[in-house]
């Protein structure tokens, strides 16, 4: 088998399509935070272009619907996502990484709710029967920094430049509507 990273970010609702296409696949992946594009890459920010916003503030809702799932404007929009990777991290070492990542991803995008905030990652822990005591622990991990330095190096070897974004044997597939693509590649 293949193996596939998907790196992800709390702050996309097409994130959290991607990861919703991955787990109902049943698909094996590396999950890996998007802390941001290579070094020396312009980040072109969807929020920032007024045009994209608008688009994105029909087509989100659109295609969240379409996959049954609910919607609801994160208040506040913009946050602090550090904490929620470090947490999704220890997540992945203890074995909940896919079930906590859509679970604060569901938080955040279905319920509204600001996941800078430890609390709501706690909820999030203990919602998916992980430890709610990883949360803080997670914040100061010695494993979780150098996974986090390790992502920023696949970032870069892989030339990730937006989110969702899959890597299966130097494929890459970059928009949850091209996660259905590789469900059927990863399927050969």
């Amino acid at each position: 088998m293949s193996e596939i990273r998907v790196y992800h970010s709390f702050r996309s609702p097409y994130s959290r399509l991607g990861l919703h296409i991955v787990q109902r696949a049943g698909l094996d992946v590396e999950l890996i935070p998007f802390t941001g594009p290579p070094d020396g890459v312009v980040f072109s920010d969807p929020v920032a272009n007024k045009p994209k916003l608008a688009y994105y503030a029909v087509d989100a809702p659109r295609m969240t619907m379409r996959m049954g799932l609910p919607i609801s404007r994160p208040d506040p929009f913009e946050v602090d996502l550090a904490p929620s990777y470090k947490a999704s991290i220890a997540a992945v070492h203890d074995g909940f990484g896919m079930a906590f990542a859509l679970a604060v991803s569901d938080a955040r995008w279905g319920e509204g709710k600001n996941i800078s905030e430890v609390d709501v990652l706690k909820e999030c822990a203990k919602n998916i029967g992980w430890r709610a005591d990883a949360i803080d622990a997670s914040q100061s991990a010695l494993s979780v920094g150098k996974a986090m330095k390790k992502h920023r190096t696949l970032i870069e070897e892989d030339g990730v430049f937006g989110v969702p974004f899959a890597v299966r044997d130097g494929a890459k597939y970059w928009g949850h509507d091209r996660f259905d693509i590789l469900v059927e590649d990863a399927a050969v």
